[in-house]
């Protein structure tokens, strides 16, 4: 508690000083014990006197602020966009009371970040009503505060939808038990969005998937989705994989946490890189960045580099050519080509080495086409190389034939 107090009593004295704190205001209660990390702050007699004086500085640092921008226009310079992270605080209402006129009206707030306050069906409202009137607002969260009744779920999704700038909704853990009424009713709210976050609320049934796959495939504006820790299965991972190919706007989804196999990522992954052909590859998602797991967290990453689509395609093609030449597929792969194209092909070969294509691709490639265990990946790959490709690909050649229509 007393570094709580420190913190807003700073954020106080900075605020008397003429000056708000970098970014916004981070207020977070952490318990000296770890093991109770569970624990929330009340908001006991004390703590409200706190909160009293910080609200008092907040309203006379906004009159400086007006007053400087009437003389010489320098008072909106001192107004930073701001970020308010209320995390594990309990939000009572003679607190929400307080605080609720201030975010309400607040021009340069952002970012509203709520996490663990425990404030029930009323809090919820509260936050309706911030919605409603900052037309300001870009992102909300409300990470950790289950919404259980459909009628208070259905009012914080109207006013999502119809705010005029909202972007980034973060709906972690809010208990949707795999409610599909209740997916429905935030999907539908949700397709002005940038970003929708809806990790741990236990929706993970295949129906449920099907919402999300439909969702992403029909939805331009909607580029990132946090997925996180929803038990989603390998009987899921068709249908992310094929809202993948379906939507080239994608730029992130995580899926960490999930109960996918092996068989389920390498479904997933076929959707950002099929190496079964130069067309498949090609076809591929080279845009959106996919995490399905913890344990290789930087390697699947590093299938897709956020903003390299050009750069992504390329180093797939490559990949995919060394990762055919094990097995003698290279002919097939290249039986498409036009011959006159096959001069710069190679050039193309050629300006590539094998560790300029990231670990991860190169072992889904092999994975996916050969399915070498993760012991044989390194061994089997380095026996690859440019002059590989091109001694697999002149063989598969007639050459007769191409000295012929020469």
């Amino acid at each position: 508690m007393d570094r709580f107090i420190g913190d807003l009593s700073s954020h106080t004295h900075q605020l008397k000083e003429r000056s708000l704190p970098f970014g916004g205001v981070t207020l977070r209660y952490s318990p000296n014990h770890a093991h109770v990390d569970d624990d929330i702050l009340p908001c006991d007699r004390y703590i409200r006197v706190h909160w009293r004086n910080f609200l008092k500085a907040l309203r006379s640092f906004d009159d400086y602020c007006e007053l400087r921008a009437s003389d010489d226009n320098d008072g909106d310079e001192l107004r930073m966009e701001e970020t308010w992270w209320l995390m594990k605080i309990e939000l009572r209402k003679d607190l929400r009371d307080l605080l609720e006129p201030v975010l309400a009206t607040r021009r340069n707030l952002r970012s509203l970040i709520l996490d663990r306050n425990e404030f029930g069906r009323d809090g919820v409202l509260f936050l309706c009503n911030i919605i409603e009137t900052n037309s300001y607002l870009k992102e909300v969260s409300l990470f950790n505060n289950p919404v259980e009744d459909i009628g208070d779920l259905t009012r914080l999704c109207d006013a999502v939808s119809k705010h005029p700038s909202l972007e980034d909704l973060a709906l972690g853990n809010i208990w949707l038990n795999d409610d599909e009424g209740k997916l429905s009713t935030i999907l539908k709210a949700s397709k002005n969005l940038k970003c929708l976050g809806l990790s741990g609320n236990g929706i993970g049934s295949r129906s449920a998937a099907a919402m999300f796959a439909k969702f992403l495939t029909a939805n331009d504006n909607t580029t990132t989705m946090f997925l996180r820790d929803n038990d989603f299965s390998d009987e899921s991972a068709y249908l992310f994989a094929l809202a993948l190919r379906n939507n080239k706007r994608l730029r992130l989804v995580d899926l960490r946490g999930n109960l996918f196999t092996q068989v389920g990522r390498v479904t997933i992954l076929n959707s950002l890189f099929d190496p079964s052909s130069l067309t498949a590859v090609v076809e591929s998602n080279h845009n959106c960045v996919v995490y399905i797991d913890e344990s290789n967290f930087d390697e699947l990453g590093a299938i897709n580099r956020k903003g390299f689509l050009e750069e992504n395609m390329h180093r797939k093609l490559f990949s995919a050519l060394y990762a055919t030449t094990q097995g003698g597929r290279v002919g097939r792969l290249l039986k498409d080509i036009p011959l006159g194209l096959m001069p710069d092909f190679l050039a193309y070969l050629q300006d590539f080495y094998l560790d300029d294509i990231p670990r991860g691709m190169r072992k889904h490639a092999m994975e996916s086409l050969h399915q070498y265990a993760l012991d044989d990946f390194d061994k089997a790959f380095s026996r690859q190389t440019t002059c590989t490709v091109m001694f697999e690909t002149l063989r598969n050649w007639n050459l007769l034939l191409l000295y012929t229509n020469i």
